[in-house]
């Protein structure tokens, strides 16, 4: 037999082995349509997995187990996502790899993002139209509190519940949140929790002036959390660290030409992006782990997923975004 021949490989000949090799190709199929990226290859037949395997690029299988692979000191110590790399940051989650459960946002586009809201560039509070630096400043941390409150309280995310988010708005606004809050602030799906480290972000906040009595206040930021992933097995961090990219507009409005109900904080608009997540909780933020075979549309990565500079996304990795 040709040393080269390798289709005629024994092996690759086994009915038996071949249909093994083909159910753990498509097995990887569908994990990459779930995180909604170009597959990186296309397995157009067994002999890819044969290269695969030759060359010992098998998958890592991450949960709670990472702890046993840690220093006797590391287990039960304090988790902290203080440390931040110099190194720079991926632009994009990686296929697979290690995960550090008390470090998740390694290797991932968050690395190097601020713990929490301080990752939201807010401009120094200065004049603009009518209104002075002082109200301005007033404006900029009424938004400021309500994006906290909206993406990193423990009431909305774990307790679900929007009582205090609804309390900073005007009182003309509050219905329409409390009829579907979920496109007003994060809830998390039940079973799932964080990881005890900050979520990250990274953003910025511009201001402008509106009608007279009016100003406006835009936003545009991502979010990036960890869950634990308890007892599920992981392949990387795009399995557990999901990304919510979010453009709101804000309006703070006061003076007589404004109804009293309708004078304060309003959200005038917002949309949002999903990335990472798990397809079959809409109504939730859910991690990808938790649907380890969900073959949804692959769709092509686009270049604001993870920068909020850039154009938000017309699709996430389930669906398209409300324009």
């Amino acid at each position: 037999m040709d040393d080269y021949d390798i289709e005629n490989h024994p092996d690759l000949m086994d009915p038996d082995w071949r249909r093994h090799a083909e159910k753990e190709a498509w097995v990887d199929v569908r994990r990459n349509r779930r995180r909604g990226k170009w597959l990186k290859w296309l397995v157009t037949s067994a002999i890819v997995v044969v290269v695969v395997v030759g060359a010992g690029a098998g998958l890592y299988v991450w949960g709670k187990s990472t702890a046993e692979q840690s220093t006797d000191a590391d287990v039960g110590a304090p988790a902290s996502s203080s440390v931040v790399t110099t190194e720079a940051a991926p632009t994009e989650l990686p296929e697979e790899g290690h995960v550090d459960l008390t470090r998740p946002f390694e290797d991932t586009p968050a690395q190097n993002w601020a713990e929490g809201i301080a990752g939201l560039t807010i401009p120094a509070a200065a004049k603009v139209g009518s209104f002075s630096a002082k109200q301005v400043g007033q404006a900029e941390d009424q938004v400021k509190q309500a994006i906290t409150v909206a993406q990193f309280d423990p009431d909305t995310l774990d307790r679900h519940n929007p009582a205090k988010y609804v309390a900073l708005i005007a009182p003309a606004e509050r219905p329409d949140i409390q009829a579907d809050p979920r496109g007003y602030m994060i809830f998390l799906a039940d079973g799932y929790h964080l990881l005890p480290v900050s979520p990250r972000m990274t953003g910025a906040m511009t201001v402008k002036a509106g009608r007279t009595g009016e100003l406006l206040i835009h936003t545009s930021y991502v979010v990036a959390y960890a869950f634990d992933p308890g007892d599920h097995p992981v392949d990387g961090p795009g399995d557990l660290v999901p990304f919510v990219r979010v453009d709101a507009d804000y309006a703070v409005r006061s003076g007589s030409q404004w109804q009293a109900s309708s004078r304060g904080l309003t959200v005038d608009k917002t949309s949002s992006y999903y990335d990472s997540v798990a397809c079959t909780n809409d109504e939730k933020l859910t991690p990808a782990f938790s649907e380890r075979d969900y073959s949804g549309t692959s769709v092509s990565p686009e270049p604001g997923r993870f920068d909020p500079s850039k154009p938000m996304p017309t699709l996430d990795n389930c669906h398209s975004t409300p324009g």
